[in-house]
């Protein structure tokens, strides 16, 4: 199988919905959030300008500067494509921690997930980074993977607001990507999100190895989402897609890591 690495672009697989069973793995539902990459996606006639600098969105943190190490993204993208994207159709896998600790995670994540602690503590309001890094977490963490191909994207949402909480981060490997942020239209339902057209939407570069937050408004207030194109305009430089490997940790309500109709 070809292999995925920092500053290596590949194409590795045909991409669809799978996921290993077993407690700490869920198949996404088809009509979740969680797994759009079919849907159609609002894109521009040609790239749309995009920046780095972080667009003045309350809750909204990137620090290009403050990236994950280069050895460890690598470790990070050889062993989630060894382990969760052998199979041909796999795109999405999610695991879960418990609420006590990491467990439920394979401890290469758990490593990737204090090393993001570590780098983001200097950027980070203390609040924040206690939201998001918990001494004593009282709900349980779940890792999102998405696996994307250049030229595929997700559609534009906000992350269902019955089953997450508050505090998501995430970090981009072996390829960076420019996501949309738009405002989400008062009175939008947590499943089929309207935006605000009146509020002009925000196109930011995700560099490769960076970490996103999202807390507050820039969580629960605009919606994110990643346009079908093979490259992007950024500062007015082309960047040419390769594939990109994605991680996301978010909090689960009370309840909400059930799975099956029990």
């Amino acid at each position: 199988m070809s292999t995925l690495t920092t500053h290596t672009r590949r194409e590795t697989l045909d991409l669809s919905i799978f996921t290993k069973l077993g407690s700490t793995h869920e198949e996404p539902s088809p009509d979740s959030p969680n797994s759009l990459f079919d849907e159609d996606i609002p894109s521009a006639v040609g790239p749309p300008v995009s920046t780095t600098a972080a667009p003045f969105i309350p809750g909204l943190v990137l620090s290009p500067t403050h990236l994950i190490p280069e050895a460890l993204a690598n470790e990070v993208v050889h062993f989630c494509l060894e382990s969760y994207f052998q199979r041909e159709g796999v795109n999405q896998i999610m695991l879960f921690g418990t609420s006590a600790s990491a467990t439920g995670f394979p401890p290469l994540l758990t490593t990737l997930l204090a090393t993001m602690a570590s780098l983001l503590a200097p950027t980070l309001s203390e609040e924040t980074h206690q939201l998001l890094f918990p001494h004593s977490p009282s709900l349980t963490r779940q890792a999102i993977l998405n696996l994307y191909h250049p030229g595929e994207g997700i559609t534009p949402h906000v992350d269902l607001l019955r089953r997450f909480g508050d505090g998501i981060v995430g970090a981009s490997f072996g390829s960076g990507s420019v996501m949309r942020f738009a405002a989400a239209a008062e009175g939008t339902g947590y499943t089929d999100t309207v935006e605000d057209d009146s509020v002009q939407p925000v196109h930011l570069y995700l560099p490769e190895r960076s970490m996103l937050v999202l807390t507050g408004e820039a969580r629960y207030r605009w919606t994110h989402g990643i346009e079908r194109r093979t490259a992007d305009l950024v500062d007015g430089v082309r960047r040419e897609r390769g594939t990109r490997l994605s991680i996301t940790f978010r909090w689960m309500l009370p309840n909400a890591d059930v799975v099956g109709d029990a």
